[in-house]
């Protein structure tokens, strides 16, 4: 009877420590799966849509007189004092996404969807303000309204969920991803700060024709234009499809 009881008695504890050890393991804090590379590039995506936006807010009103160019330096100030530790990183991870699309023109990193990406955004900011569609006086009541709603939501971070753990983490990793500081007007720096309204070259005409056979929205961004150089990054679509440098109406592929 006593070792009917022994055995009883130690199976039971043993029954016993396995369940809590069973119960504790499922109470464990769950593992911790870092950011995906998709998830960094929408958050990296999506503050560099903001600064893009908001720098050419900023530089097309600025033009406007002295007071409104004093106003946009002290928004662009507190841009980036409240998010200006993420954007580095936001770069760096773009840079790091479209890395097999770079190519080295003029000794700086370029890539087309970069410099697509860079013209749609400065283009939303300019069709909002339309101020080349209005007089001097209207520019500086609509820049100085403009200007006002923006310092009420500078600081907001839209692009982070503050509800959101995942967010906090991915928004860590970038700012840690970060090469080196960089500036509102200078990103994507892999957009190499190509001028979205650039007067076509004399060699244009003639790769828009031979585009016309191979896709039928085709699509040419100048580069550069200073006869007798120019370079032009062609789409097909969505799809960036070559960049072309032209010499003397010669082009080609560099």
């Amino acid at each position: 009877m006593t070792l009917s009881y022994q055995r009883f008695t130690t199976t039971g504890k043993s029954l016993m420590a396995t369940v809590l050890f069973s119960w504790l393991a499922g109470c464990a804090a769950p593992e911790v799966v870092p950011p995906t590379d998709e998830e960094l590039d929408l958050m990296a995506g999506a503050v560099l849509a903001d600064a893009v936006y908001t720098e050419t807010l900023l530089s097309e009103c600025g033009g406007v007189g002295p007071e409104l160019k004093n106003y946009a330096q002290d928004l662009r100030a507190m841009w980036m004092y409240s998010h200006g530790d993420v954007l580095a990183g936001a770069d760096a991870q773009y840079s790091q996404s479209l890395a097999d699309e770079v190519t080295i023109y003029q000794e700086q990193p370029l890539a087309l969807r970069a410099v697509r990406f860079k013209h749609r955004h400065q283009n939303r900011a300019v069709a909002e303000l339309r101020l080349r569609a209005r007089g001097a006086d209207n520019q500086r009541i609509v820049c100085e309204r403009r200007f006002d709603e923006l310092e009420t939501t500078l600081t907001e971070k839209a692009y982070l969920d503050p509800a959101s753990e995942r967010d906090a983490m991915i928004h860590e990793q970038l700012i840690e991803a970060a090469d080196g500081p960089v500036t509102l007007a200078e990103v994507p720096t892999i957009a190499a700060d190509v001028p979205r309204d650039l007067e076509p070259g004399r060699s244009y005409r003639e790769i828009e024709k031979r585009m016309e056979g191979r896709c039928p929205d085709a699509a040419l961004v100048v580069i550069h234009n200073t006869w007798p150089h120019e370079a032009y990054g062609i789409y097909c679509g969505e799809q960036s499809q070559s960049f072309v440098v032209c010499e003397w109406g010669e082009c080609r592929a560099p």
